[in-house]
Formats: C-alpha cells, structure tokens, sequence
C-alpha cells in the first residue's frame, strides 16, 4: 500500500475514512497517489499500486460518481487512442468530509442526549445495561440471570460524548473560518 505517502501530503483521517468509504483501501491507495501525483494515467496508477487496471478503472470511475476526482482528456498522437489523466478534486473531499463530519455530529449529539436524560441500571454478571423504564419492567432483576441490578454511572460516557461533540464542532468551524 501507499500509505508512506499518508504524513508527507498531510491526508487526514478524515480524507482516508470518506476515500475508503466510498470505495475501499484500493481507493485508498489510489487516491494517496493522486494526492502526490497532479495527473496521472489509469495505466501509470495501476503499474505504481500494483492493483489491477480494470481494478483501478472501477475504482476511478467510482470516485468520480462521487466527483473525488476528475480528469482531462487528451489524443496519443502515436496511436490516435484518447487518454485520460486522473487528478483529485481536493475541494469536493473536503466539502464531503464536513458533510460526514456533520451527519457524526447529529448521531453524537442525538446519543449525548439520551445518555444525559436517562438512568441507567446493570448487571455486573452479564454486562447488561437498562434504561429506569426498562429495569422497571423487569423488577429491577437482570434479565438474564434474574439478580438484581445496580446503578450504573454514565458519567464517562457522557464526558466522551461531549469531547467529541466539541472536537468535532471545533473542526468543523476550522473548515469553514
């Protein structure tokens, strides 16, 4: 894989998640290569990755379904066949890094919330977890060996939440200022 090149071109986490994502750790080698590489042929990334060119030409056409990348079109004046030079589309990666960073940030927020207006009770023995509602409904016995269940703190639970909800919320606001 091209992953030596991950530090050098400053490819954050979130570029390789959204790449991978959309189109597997092939995708993610290509588009690390693209990102060293202004333009390249189908063929050049399937001789420096080592994947399969209709491999590459899947995955290329994929991302730019997803417009990650985009090419330009030339004529071989040898052989009077078209070819194409890839390149990535940083800006629409970072617009859709922010767009899965926000939908991260709603289901964090959403479970921030419900972890912040419940009560929880477990099971020591089976690792289980219930709401007030749901311990009541089981007399505040265990449902699976009948015990009985002990408050559970969520607190670090919450305190996660919150820091991710605000590292999420800080980067976001980065990407926009």
């Amino acid at each position: 894989m091209l992953y030596e090149y991950y530090e050098e071109f400053e490819i954050d986490e979130s570029f390789i998640a959204v790449i991978r994502e959309i189109g597997g750790e092939d995708a993610v080698s290509i588009a690390i290569l693209l990102a060293e590489n202004p333009e390249m042929t189908d063929e050049a990334i399937a001789e420096k990755t080592g994947i399969k060119l209709n491999n590459v030409r899947k995955v290329l056409y994929t991302l730019f379904d997803n417009q990650l990348v985009s090419y330009r079109r030339i004529r071989d004046r040898s052989t009077g066949w078209f070819v194409y030079l890839w390149r990535l589309n940083r800006d629409n990666i970072e617009s859709l890094v922010n767009l899965k960073k926000q939908l991260v940030l709603e289901k964090l927020r959403q479970r921030l919330e419900y972890e912040r207006n419940h009560m929880f009770f477990y099971c020591p023995n089976d690792n289980v977890r219930l709401t007030f509602e749901e311990a009541v409904e089981y007399s505040f016995k265990c449902p699976i060996c009948s015990k009985p269940l002990q408050p559970y703190d969520n607190v670090s639970i919450v305190d996660f939440l919150e820091e991710r909800v605000k590292k999420l919320e800080e980067d976001l606001s980065k990407s926009k200022g």
